[in-house]
């Protein structure tokens, strides 16, 4: 039987829960806590509600799909339940040895819906966006008994979703969030930052030098409204950085939101005549020597949990400004990086702190960093989920 490097007792059968391993952060999140509990000698299984990848997967990472890429059923009420039956078959066929999962970690709102309908013991919520503006997503502009009706279906929701579950939110933000401003009552909740790999990070980022003629700044982020590529094009062309460096914005669109949302940023790029200034290489399986190499990551987004590619940038050691949007950016850019926070949807603001950090930017070391450690993020999970 093997035991874990942190002396936290005998191997574990840990199983991770998401919708799909396309995308960008939280996917790359996933395989960190994956490989992180691989290291300490766990036995480790990520579970995916529809066969899409795009990541590497770590070697000794056991992977399963409970359905192929698209839709089970039309009607979503009962794609869900057959997805909460198959998660149950699966977990049944590879506990059939014996061995039960010691608990899961559930990554985004459809598991942690599935999850809950398959009625599966020792799951945590890994939660990791905004509840408050995701109600405000879905309100939108809607008045009277619209705007009534979308707010009690939303918090109803979110009550027998999250209600009464454990959960582990990625930022101190979070937690007001989820308790105080949507009024869930779960029954736990903590805080646990996500893992980072520095090493790891670092090597990835020398792979390859990317295919950019003179300094760039960087946006890394799958295209959507929340992430406000829009916002940033109109800071970048009101910067004197717009004159000398070039823009590279990494991401793809799955949704046809998303997709909609790509062809209006193309059309805004050309509104505004940096299509020599502007590059959309589409997503990057490996984004780190595109953020090692930039010149500045500058992040536009509304809301956020923890943005992963913050802390990504900083242990790289590229400068980084982002909107102090809730939440997660405030709780990374402390001390002496708070300056280069700015009020969100405010291009001209977002303009003076690109200008700023590329003028001058204090120097980030590994000990200002260590609060987002592999080592660290994992040790705390072990400890907490324990607890089951």
């Amino acid at each position: 039987m093997h035991q874990t490097l942190a002396g936290d007792g005998p191997s574990r059968r840990i199983g991770l829960l998401i919708d799909s391993l396309i995308g960008g952060g939280a996917e790359r999140v996933v395989l960190n806590l994956a490989e992180g509990f691989r290291r300490q000698g766990h036995e480790v299984h990520i579970i995916l509600a529809h066969d899409q990848i795009q990541h590497r997967v770590p070697d000794g990472v056991r992977l399963h799909a409970l359905a192929p890429a698209g839709r089970l059923n039309p009607i979503r009420a009962l794609e869900k339940l057959m997805l909460a039956w198959r998660l149950r078959r699966c977990v049944a066929e590879i506990e059939a040895d014996g061995r039960r999962f010691d608990f899961f970690i559930s990554n985004a709102e459809d598991a942690d819906r599935i999850s809950r309908l398959a009625c599966l013991p020792h799951v945590y919520i890994r939660y990791r966006n905004s509840m408050v503006e995701y109600l405000r997503g879905k309100i939108g502009d809607k008045s009277g008994l619209k705007r009534l009706f979308r707010t009690l279906k939303w918090r109803i929701r979110f009550h027998l979703t999250y209600g009464g579950r454990d959960i582990i939110t990625v930022s101190d933000a979070l937690q007001r969030d989820i308790v105080d401003e949507v009024g869930v009552h779960p029954h736990s909740i903590r805080t646990i930052y996500n893992p980072f790999d520095f090493e790891a990070i670092r090597q990835l980022a020398r792979e390859f030098q990317p295919p950019v003629d003179g300094p760039y700044i960087v946006y890394a982020a799958r295209f959507s409204a929340r992430k406000r590529q829009d916002l940033l094009l109109r800071a970048f062309c009101d910067s004197h950085a717009c004159q000398s460096h070039k823009l590279v914005l990494i991401g793809d669109a799955y949704t046809e939101a998303e997709k909609n949302w790509r062809e209006q940023i193309a059309l805004q790029v050309a509104s505004l005549g940096l299509q020599d200034k502007v590059l959309l290489p589409g997503f990057q399986t490996n984004p780190y020597p595109w953020i090692k190499h930039a010149a500045l990551f500058a992040m536009s987004s509304d809301s956020e949990g923890l943005p992963t590619v913050l802390i990504e940038s900083l242990i790289l050691g590229t400068p980084v400004v982002s909107t102090d949007c809730p939440t997660g950016p405030s709780e990374i850019l402390t001390g002496r990086l708070s300056p280069f926070l700015c009020a969100r949807n405010d291009h001209l603001a977002l303009a003076v702190r690109i200008d700023e950090a590329l003028a001058h930017y204090p120097h980030v070391g590994d000990r200002e960093l260590a609060r987002f450690s592999a080592e660290n993020s994992i040790r705390q999970y072990l400890a907490h989920c324990a607890e089951a």
